[in-house]
Protein backbone atom coordinates (compact mmCIF):
# COMPACT_ATOMS: atom_id res chain seq x y z
CA UNK A 1 0.00 0.00 0.00
CA UNK A 2 2.90 2.33 0.76
CA UNK A 3 4.21 1.77 -2.75
CA UNK A 4 0.86 2.78 -4.24
CA UNK A 5 0.76 5.88 -2.01
CA UNK A 6 4.25 6.92 -3.05
CA UNK A 7 3.39 6.24 -6.68
CA UNK A 8 0.30 8.45 -6.55
CA UNK A 9 2.23 11.20 -4.77
CA UNK A 10 5.06 11.02 -7.33
CA UNK A 11 2.71 11.05 -10.31
CA UNK A 12 0.66 13.95 -8.96
CA UNK A 13 3.82 15.85 -8.02
CA UNK A 14 5.33 15.46 -11.50
CA UNK A 15 2.00 16.32 -13.10
CA UNK A 16 1.69 19.47 -10.99
CA UNK A 17 5.25 20.48 -11.83
CA UNK A 18 4.51 20.03 -15.54
CA UNK A 19 1.30 22.07 -15.25
CA UNK A 20 3.12 24.88 -13.44
CA UNK A 21 5.82 24.87 -16.10
CA UNK A 22 3.14 25.00 -18.81
CA UNK A 23 1.47 27.94 -17.07
CA UNK A 24 4.80 29.75 -16.77
CA UNK A 25 5.57 29.24 -20.47
CA UNK A 26 2.05 30.31 -21.43
CA UNK A 27 2.19 33.53 -19.42
CA UNK A 28 5.74 34.31 -20.56
CA UNK A 29 4.75 33.80 -24.20
CA UNK A 30 1.69 36.00 -23.78
CA UNK A 31 3.73 38.82 -22.28
CA UNK A 32 6.47 38.45 -24.89
CA UNK A 33 4.04 38.48 -27.79
CA UNK A 34 2.12 41.41 -26.32
CA UNK A 35 5.11 43.69 -25.74
CA UNK A 36 7.50 42.61 -28.49
CA UNK A 37 5.14 41.87 -31.37
CA UNK A 38 2.28 44.16 -30.23
CA UNK A 39 -0.37 41.51 -30.70
CA UNK A 40 -2.08 38.98 -28.48
CA UNK A 41 -2.20 35.22 -28.21
CA UNK A 42 -5.90 34.43 -28.37
CA UNK A 43 -5.72 31.18 -26.46
CA UNK A 44 -3.31 32.24 -23.72
CA UNK A 45 -5.82 33.48 -21.15
CA UNK A 46 -8.06 30.46 -21.60
CA UNK A 47 -5.17 28.02 -21.40
CA UNK A 48 -3.87 29.71 -18.24
CA UNK A 49 -7.32 29.56 -16.63
CA UNK A 50 -7.79 25.85 -17.37
CA UNK A 51 -4.28 24.92 -16.29
CA UNK A 52 -4.85 26.84 -13.06
CA UNK A 53 -8.07 24.90 -12.42
CA UNK A 54 -6.20 21.62 -12.86
CA UNK A 55 -3.43 22.82 -10.54
CA UNK A 56 -5.95 23.75 -7.85
CA UNK A 57 -7.87 20.47 -7.94
CA UNK A 58 -4.91 18.09 -8.24
CA UNK A 59 -3.02 20.18 -5.66
CA UNK A 60 -5.98 19.88 -3.29
CA UNK A 61 -5.94 16.09 -3.57
CA UNK A 62 -2.19 16.04 -2.99
CA UNK A 63 -2.53 18.28 0.07
CA UNK A 64 -5.16 15.98 1.53
CA UNK A 65 -2.85 13.02 0.98
CA UNK A 66 0.06 14.81 2.68
CA UNK A 67 -2.03 16.38 5.49
CA UNK A 68 -0.98 19.85 4.34
CA UNK A 69 -4.46 21.30 3.90
CA UNK A 70 -5.87 23.93 6.19
CA UNK A 71 -7.78 22.13 8.92
CA UNK A 72 -9.56 22.95 12.10
CA UNK A 73 -7.81 20.44 14.30
CA UNK A 74 -7.80 22.30 17.59
CA UNK A 75 -10.36 20.04 19.27
CA UNK A 76 -9.04 16.73 17.92
CA UNK A 77 -5.56 17.82 19.02
CA UNK A 78 -6.74 18.19 22.62
CA UNK A 79 -8.54 14.88 22.74
CA UNK A 80 -6.37 11.87 23.39
CA UNK A 81 -6.91 8.16 23.02
CA UNK A 82 -10.20 6.71 21.90
CA UNK A 83 -12.14 9.98 21.93
CA UNK A 84 -9.57 11.65 19.67
CA UNK A 85 -9.62 8.69 17.29
CA UNK A 86 -13.42 8.73 17.22
CA UNK A 87 -13.50 12.43 16.41
CA UNK A 88 -10.97 11.93 13.62
CA UNK A 89 -13.10 9.02 12.38
CA UNK A 90 -16.16 11.28 12.21
CA UNK A 91 -14.13 13.93 10.36
CA UNK A 92 -12.82 11.33 7.88
CA UNK A 93 -16.29 9.86 7.34
CA UNK A 94 -17.77 13.28 6.55
CA UNK A 95 -14.80 14.02 4.29
CA UNK A 96 -15.32 10.70 2.50
CA UNK A 97 -19.01 11.50 1.99
CA UNK A 98 -18.11 14.95 0.68
CA UNK A 99 -15.53 13.64 -1.79
CA UNK A 100 -17.91 10.88 -2.89
CA UNK A 101 -20.39 13.61 -3.79
CA UNK A 102 -17.63 15.63 -5.50
CA UNK A 103 -16.63 12.60 -7.56
CA UNK A 104 -20.22 11.87 -8.58
CA UNK A 105 -20.90 15.51 -9.48
CA UNK A 106 -17.62 15.69 -11.41
CA UNK A 107 -18.54 12.62 -13.46
CA UNK A 108 -21.94 14.14 -14.26
CA UNK A 109 -20.26 17.42 -15.19
CA UNK A 110 -17.91 15.55 -17.53
CA UNK A 111 -20.93 14.01 -19.25
CA UNK A 112 -22.37 17.48 -19.82
CA UNK A 113 -18.96 18.77 -20.91
CA UNK A 114 -18.85 16.33 -23.81
CA UNK A 115 -21.35 18.54 -25.61
CA UNK A 116 -19.53 21.82 -24.89
CA UNK A 117 -16.38 23.27 -26.42
CA UNK A 118 -14.16 25.96 -24.92
CA UNK A 119 -14.57 29.42 -26.39
CA UNK A 120 -11.14 30.00 -27.91
CA UNK A 121 -9.28 26.70 -28.07
CA UNK A 122 -12.39 24.69 -29.05
CA UNK A 123 -11.46 21.69 -26.92
CA UNK A 124 -14.20 19.61 -25.28
CA UNK A 125 -14.94 20.92 -21.80
CA UNK A 126 -15.02 17.42 -20.32
CA UNK A 127 -11.21 17.49 -20.52
CA UNK A 128 -11.27 20.52 -18.25
CA UNK A 129 -13.93 19.09 -15.93
CA UNK A 130 -12.06 15.78 -15.63
CA UNK A 131 -9.89 17.24 -12.87
CA UNK A 132 -12.91 17.21 -10.51
CA UNK A 133 -13.55 13.44 -10.41
CA UNK A 134 -9.80 12.75 -10.47
CA UNK A 135 -9.40 14.99 -7.41
CA UNK A 136 -12.35 13.28 -5.74
CA UNK A 137 -11.03 9.77 -6.36
CA UNK A 138 -7.51 10.56 -5.15
CA UNK A 139 -8.84 12.38 -2.07
CA UNK A 140 -11.29 9.58 -1.33
CA UNK A 141 -8.53 7.00 -1.59
CA UNK A 142 -6.32 8.81 0.91
CA UNK A 143 -9.18 9.62 3.31
CA UNK A 144 -10.30 5.99 3.39
CA UNK A 145 -6.69 4.96 3.90
CA UNK A 146 -6.40 7.35 6.85
CA UNK A 147 -9.64 5.97 8.28
CA UNK A 148 -8.35 2.42 7.93
CA UNK A 149 -5.05 3.30 9.61
CA UNK A 150 -6.87 5.11 12.38
CA UNK A 151 -8.43 1.90 13.64
CA UNK A 152 -5.78 -0.59 12.58
CA UNK A 153 -4.39 -2.47 15.55
CA UNK A 154 -1.25 -0.98 17.02
CA UNK A 155 -1.40 2.21 14.98
CA UNK A 156 -2.70 5.26 16.81
CA UNK A 157 -1.87 7.80 14.09
CA UNK A 158 -3.74 8.45 10.85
Amino acid sequence: MKKLERGIMNVTGCFLAALMFLMMVDIFAAVLVRYVFHTALNFSEELGRYVFVWIVFIGMARCIAADKHVALDLLPGFLKGKSGRNLYAVIYIFSALFFSAVTYAGIKLCEVGEKQKSATMRIPMNYIYLCIPICGIISLFFILLKLYRLFRKGDQNA
